[in-house]
């Protein structure tokens, strides 16, 4: 991918090196959503061939390809945002020959921005819509509606032992490890959108150190059998991108949860967001069991000429 124009501004690509530019301005200005950090936006890259610019000294607009070839879209733009960028950005639009989407837009920003947003139709897109945990609720599980998260972790005291580490770079084989025993033991199959994500996290473990990641490694009758990935993205929140564990071992999912949420809440964060569930229903049960604070909104605009 080169760089672009598109609305009238200078795109260049997202590159590994450009992390030291980028990484600044997304903590200057943390969002509610997830999907805000240069971790997110390396890993996804691929994929979605995302383009930055700086729009001004502390205004970021990273666009994105997910339509047909050739549709070139926004996420929602971060940062300052004046109005005279706000008329660019909407003459822009209206240049283009076809409607301009801005993706991964939160509710803060249509508040802040009506004066903009008014230009578009607005779309709540729940299946990209962020999961909020309390991290001590996590961490503890205490009350009734914890008690089968509860129950399923005694179980797995009864059949095997753990051991929780810290994942450390130097662990990160440990986790293409048990990636590879979850392949030969439930041959997932890896296409469509698991198969993104599936690059998506080697790509994280490979640069897990550049891209300041941490996360939890459990052991397993001796062996690696989980694992999760996980960031600040605010002062008081850390998003969990990705967790694996093997099946094999009952409620070791339960048990990699938990113990991500007690490392979690020990650094002082009050809260865990879990990210979306994709409009998948299981996925949506299963976040839902753990009992969110909060389901943080998505929005998708789409301009009206």
């Amino acid at each position: 991918m080169t760089a672009h124009r598109f609305l009238d501004f200078e795109f260049d690509p997202v590159r590994l090196g450009d992390r030291e530019l980028l990484a600044p301005i997304l903590r200057r200005h943390p969002q509610p959503l997830a999907g805000y950090t240069f971790a997110v936006l390396a890993a996804w890259n691929p994929f979605f061939h995302y383009g930055w610019s700086a729009a001004g000294p502390d205004t970021l607009l990273i666009s994105c390809l997910v339509d047909p070839p050739g549709r070139r879209h926004l996420l929602q733009p971060l940062g300052a945002f004046d109005p005279s960028l706000k008329e660019r950005i909407l003459a822009g639009a209206a240049a283009l020959p076809y409607p301009l989407k801005i993706l991964g837009v939160s509710e803060r920003f249509l508040g802040e921005h009506a004066d903009f947003t008014r230009a578009f139709t607005v779309r709540e897109d729940r299946t990209v819509s962020n999961y909020i945990y309390s991290a001590e609720a996590l961490a503890t599980l205490k009350g009734r509606k914890y008690a089968k998260k509860r129950n399923l972790i005694s179980q797995a005291e009864g059949l095997y032992e753990w051991t929780a580490f810290p994942l450390t770079p130097e662990r990160t084989d440990a986790c293409f490890a048990v990636l590879e025993a979850i392949a030969g033991e439930e041959h997932p199959l890896v296409e469509g959108m698991l198969a993104r994500e599936m690059a998506a996290l080697e790509s994280t473990l490979h640069h897990f150190k550049a891209w300041e990641q941490q996360g939890v490694l459990v052991e397993a009758a001796g062996r690696p059998a989980a694992f999760s990935i996980y960031e600040a993205i605010g002062p008081r929140t850390a998003a969990i991108h990705f967790e694996r564990a093997l099946r094999s071992f009952k409620g070791l999912y339960q048990v990699i949860n938990q113990e991500t949420a007690k490392t979690i809440a020990a650094q002082g964060y009050e809260f865990i967001n879990r990210e979306e569930d994709l409009g998948d229903p299981g996925l949506r049960a299963a976040k839902r069991s753990y009992h969110p604070v909060e389901i943080v909104p998505a929005y998708e605009l789409t301009y009206r000429p």
